[in-house]
């Protein structure tokens, strides 16, 4: 592989896990702001749960209007870029690959107890080529290609 590979990629949308994940948060929310809070812990504890509930609620909703927006995906020689982040060869430890309609594809550097979103990632166009060259990529450098399910991270 001595040549640069650029194809286009989408992040996956998972629809149902992020609208689940949504009404979870709003569920927990109007469920934490019903205690009866006497002590100042326990505004504390209220207000911390209310704030992530939130913050994870918004990331989904941001996730929601943006997964369609297409980026770029370069298969360089020595390292692989999804949209703005290189990753380097040597720091790649698994490649997973998860479904067979649109397959989605998750790059876990050694870094890294679970993928990222960041790194999670599927061609809409031209797939198999992809999914090709993305696996000589990975034999030529020693990266286990996986085909299973992963978990991800925020």
């Amino acid at each position: 592989m001595d040549k640069m590979i650029v194809l286009k990629g989408k992040r996956p949308a998972e629809l149902l896990a992020t609208i689940s994940v949504i009404a979870l948060m709003l569920f927990w929310i109007w469920y934490i702001l019903g205690f009866d809070r006497t002590t100042p812990l326990e505004h504390f504890l209220v207000y911390l749960v209310v704030g992530i509930a939130i913050a994870v609620a918004g990331i989904m909703i941001y996730r929601l209007f943006t997964f369609s927006r297409a980026f770029n995906i370069e298969i360089r020689p020595e390292a692989l870029q999804i949209k703005d982040i290189e990753i380097e060869a040597s720091t790649v430890k698994r490649i997973y690959i998860k479904g067979y309609f649109m397959p989605v594809i998750a790059v876990k550097p050694r870094a890294y107890l679970l993928v990222a979103y960041k790194y999670c990632f599927h061609f809409p166009e031209q797939e198999d080529q992809g999914i090709r060259a993305l696996t000589e990529w990975a034999e030529h450098h020693q990266i286990e290609v996986v085909h299973k399910k992963f978990v991800r991270w925020l």
